[in-house]
């Protein structure tokens, strides 16, 4: 188990963007797939990570963030 988590879909440009990151910078991470088309983006166990509901998500032990641009200024 990573200290990074992901969620979004692999399909979207945001999360390409942070997927590139974490490549780039060779960090362990863990995707967790959300379906969008299912509105698992809308339940209630995301709502509580996300009260948006916005997709993509990162989620670290030191930081919450549905914006990729926190992961490119580390």
């Amino acid at each position: 188990m990573t200290g990074i988590k992901v969620h979004g879909n692999t399909l979207s440009t945001a999360a390409a963007r942070v997927l590139a990151t974490l490549y780039e910078k060779d960090l362990e991470f863990e995707l967790v797939p959300i379906d969008m088309r299912a509105g698992e983006h809308k339940t209630e166990a995301f709502l509580a990570l996300n009260p948006f509901g916005q997709v993509q998500l990162s989620k670290t032990e030191i930081f919450s963030s549905s914006s990729q641009e926190q992961l490119h200024n580390t």
